[in-house]
């Protein structure tokens, strides 16, 4: 095998465990089920004496 085709084949199977990571990540994140989650983890970023003062 000559260096060309193991540029190929890393680039090949380099995109495509990229393109399934990220649908894994995405199908992840919104599932319906994890949306309780998702919404504590974006309400607990800022606690009640981090607010600004009203």
């Amino acid at each position: 095998m000559t260096h060309e085709t193991y540029v190929i084949i890393a680039k090949t199977f380099g995109l495509i465990y990229l393109m399934v990571f990220f649908l894994i990540v995405v199908f992840q994140t919104y599932r319906p089920s994890r949306r309780a989650s998702a919404d504590h983890a974006a309400r607990s970023i800022l606690t009640a004496e981090d607010r600004p003062c009203r």
